[in-house]
C-alpha cells in the first residue's frame, strides 16, 4: 500500500464518520436550539433544562437510526475487508 492509497483510505474514513455521526448532532443540536429559544423567550436558566431534552433527542435518534447507522458500518466494514483481501495478493 502506497501513500496515496493511505490517504484515499484514510479521507474515506473521515467522510464516512462524519456521515454516521451527523444526524446524531443534527439532534442535538436542534434540541439545543429549541431549548435555548424557550430559555430565552421565559427568562428560565436552569441547566437541567437544557440537558435533559438534548439526551432525550440523542437517545431518540439513536434509538431510530441504529439499524441504519449499523446497516451502514456493516457494508463499510465488508467493503474494506474485501479491499484489504484484494490488496494483499
Amino acid at each position: 500500500m502506497n501513500a496515496v492509497e493511505v490517504t484515499a483510505a484514510a479521507r474515506e474514513m473521515m467522510s464516512f464518520t462524519l456521515l454516521i455521526v451527523s444526524p446524531f448532532l443534527l439532534a442535538a443540536v436542534v434540541a439545543s436550539l429549541g431549548v435555548g429559544l424557550l430559555q430565552a423567550s421565559t427568562r428560565m436558566n436552569d441547566l437541567t433544562l437544557s440537558f435533559v431534552p438534548r439526551f432525550v433527542a440523542v437517545l431518540l435518534m439513536i434509538y431510530l437510526g441504529a439499524n441504519w447507522a449499523g446497516a451502514r458500518m456493516t457494508a463499510y466494514i465488508e467493503r474494506a475487508a474485501v479491499t484489504a483481501g484484494t490488496l494483499r495478493e
